[in-house]
């Protein structure tokens, strides 16, 4: 599978798969977002959004959603390795370009940890 991808098998699909993350998951909160991560067994990590009508209108409710699916596709590597990710949306205030979904979501403890990895294999040390 292509590194930069965003497949069908990386999704959260069924509402059972969504209950599951929500209540059995590790739980990270920021201002804007809810992550729950809940291993799985499946050797990959798949994405699930949940995102509220009281965030916003149709508009700023997929334009979250496009950008929690790019940084997801371009920073696989900050989450956890065979687990499925569940981001409910809290509020679009401050979401309103990659760079802010980026920022809150590196925020939250446990990415960090994986980030600094990343990095490291990255430099090649």
């Amino acid at each position: 599978m292509k590194e930069h991808t965003f497949s069908k098998a990386e999704r959260l699909l069924k509402p059972e798969e969504f209950t599951r993350a929500r209540k059995l998951g590790k739980r990270y909160s920021t201002k804007s977002l809810r992550v729950d991560v809940f291993p799985n067994e499946l050797g990959t990590r798949r994405l699930g959004l949940s995102v509220s009508a009281k965030v916003g209108g149709a508009v700023v409710r997929n334009r979250v959603k496009r950008l929690l699916r790019e940084f997801f596709r371009l920073n696989k590597g900050l989450f956890p390795e065979s687990s499925d990710i569940l981001v409910t949306v809290r509020s679009a205030e401050g979401l309103k370009r990659l760079k802010d979904v980026e920022a809150e979501l590196k925020s939250i403890g446990a990415f960090k940890g994986a980030q600094k990895v990343r990095d490291t294999k990255e430099r090649g040390q």
